[in-house]
């Protein structure tokens, strides 16, 4: 966004240059003080006519001649800039523009959403559930209108596709991104350039096609959901196995159920676990959480692993508990939202 403070720096400056220039003339032409001085510059600069404080007795009204075609309309014109900039509502525009800027350079390890439809709305439902900053990047004026409505909402109005867009939603200092865009081919876009701006970044992205998916996974992508084929295939569930997914839609992995699903990372876990098996950690005890699942990269996901199971640096390990006992795993394990 253009700087209004800049035009507004160059207009200043040739005031304070015209007024100066006629003080000083007026101060070492006719001996006047700088009060008197500065009373005749104004009344020459601003053409409302005048009479001289003292009679001339030099080169004064050569000097004022001077000073007139000098100031003829350029003070006028000055001024009526200076009122343009203050009312026009681009002062007003740039400061909140500065103001959001600031709020971008104090996050981090934050989460850019890309396009704020019907996904973009639900991705940040479940954000401020896990409590995870985000920042949205939107284009469209109506959308925009509405996110400024909630002043919780941190956002950018741009396009994403655009590194610059990208790069003020501080995507070097993110930790993720989805892409929500309605275009696969805006998504495949983003994917390419925020893979480049942010190597280590974890990024999802909508796909609408079926071979979409293989190609943004190409692009950079770690995962990709298909909304259609999801919404489609939960409806089909509901009616082969409707208890099962009413089940299920009272699980939650973000705090916005009475049941939840959390993840314990092994190599994450405080020094004073040394645990060598589920068995060691005593989960099931000390926080009331059931141990659901167990995986790790050399081994597929094991569910309702047996308590002897043997623990790896690398094992990930997923329990399920209500919204008290998960406050006390997060409390026990130091569990955080990454």
């Amino acid at each position: 966004m253009k700087n209004p403070f800049r035009s507004l720096r160059k207009i200043l400056l040739v005031l304070f240059g015209i007024v100066g220039f006629g003080i000083t003339g007026f101060m070492l032409i006719e001996d006047y003080n700088f009060r008197d001085a500065l009373y005749m510059t104004m009344q020459t600069v601003s053409t409302v006519g005048f009479n001289e404080v003292q009679p001339f007795q030099s080169w004064g009204k050569e000097f004022t001649a001077i000073l007139i075609v000098m100031s003829f309309g350029t003070f006028a014109f000055a001024v009526s800039q200076l009122t343009q900039i203050i009312t026009s509502g681009n002062l007003n525009s740039y400061l909140k523009y500065k103001n959001v800027q600031k709020k971008m350079d104090r996050l981090s390890y934050h989460v850019i959403i890309c396009g704020f439809g019907r996904n973009g709305k639900q991705a940040a439902q479940t954000l401020k559930a896990y409590n995870q900053p985000f920042v949205v990047i939107e284009s469209h004026p109506e959308i925009i209108k509405e996110i400024k409505a909630d002043s919780s909402l941190h956002y950018i109005e741009g396009d994403a596709t655009d590194d610059t867009v990208l790069k003020r939603a501080g995507i070097e200092k993110a930790k993720a991104l989805i892409s929500s865009l309605h275009n696969d081919a805006d998504n495949i876009f983003v994917v390419i350039s925020a893979r480049q701006l942010n190597p280590n970044l974890q990024i999802t992205s909508r796909a609408n096609e079926e071979n979409t998916g293989k190609k943004l996974l190409a692009a950079g992508a770690n995962t990709t959901v298909m909304p259609n084929k999801v919404g489609g295939g939960h409806m089909a569930h509901m009616i082969m196995k409707p208890s099962v997914v009413d089940f299920l839609d009272h699980l939650s992995v973000g705090g916005l159920s009475a049941t939840n699903i959390e993840e314990i990372k092994v190599n994450q876990l405080p020094d004073s676990f040394d645990a060598k098996t589920i068995e060691h950690l005593q989960i099931r005890k000390m926080t009331g959480c059931t141990v659901v699942g167990l995986k790790s990269r050399s081994t597929p996901m094991v569910i309702n692993p047996p308590v002897d199971a043997k623990l790896t640096i690398d094992s990930v390990i997923f329990v399920l508990g209500n919204s008290q006992q998960i406050e006390k795993l997060k409390q026990l394990f130091s569990v955080s939202a990454e």
